[in-house]
């Protein structure tokens, strides 16, 4: 298996991916806004394929969120979703200056709490919990 990390993903991708694990789905508007401001972005391809993507959104400064981390569902349990979180958070990592520090944030969607632990996050339930709010007019 060739997978393959580029940094760009297009409106098209992006909603191919959600809706290949059933995420709710957004207009193109809506798509083209959030990557076009996306501190990083990550896209995967296993052979030429769409396999998955991954986002980090934030500042640039003080924090930022991983989000939008998916993998197709034929490409899970293969390492491409740790493969592209690993990457968000090198890049993360080579843009914070020395004597700074950057929190990055993250809700991952339920059970997949040990997933990002292999990456190297933090889950603490009993001194942080995430919380949500989705507005939709």
């Amino acid at each position: 298996m060739n997978i393959q990390l580029t940094y760009s993903i297009s409106i098209d991708e992006f909603l191919e991916m959600v809706k290949s694990v059933g995420w709710k789905t957004y207009s193109k508007e809506q798509v083209e806004k959030a990557l076009n401001h996306t501190m990083y972005m990550v896209k995967a391809t296993v052979d030429g394929r769409l396999a998955g993507i991954g986002r980090v959104v934030g500042d640039y400064s003080i924090v930022c969120v991983l989000t939008d981390i998916c993998v197709k569902p034929e490409y899970q349990r293969k390492g491409i979703g740790l493969k592209i979180t690993l990457e968000l958070k090198r890049l993360i990592e080579e843009n914070v200056a020395c004597g700074e520090k950057m929190r990055i944030e993250l809700t991952p969607t339920a059970g997949n709490e040990a997933f990002y632990e292999r990456a190297g996050f933090k889950y603490n339930p009993d001194k942080i919990t995430g919380m949500y709010l989705w507005i939709k007019k």
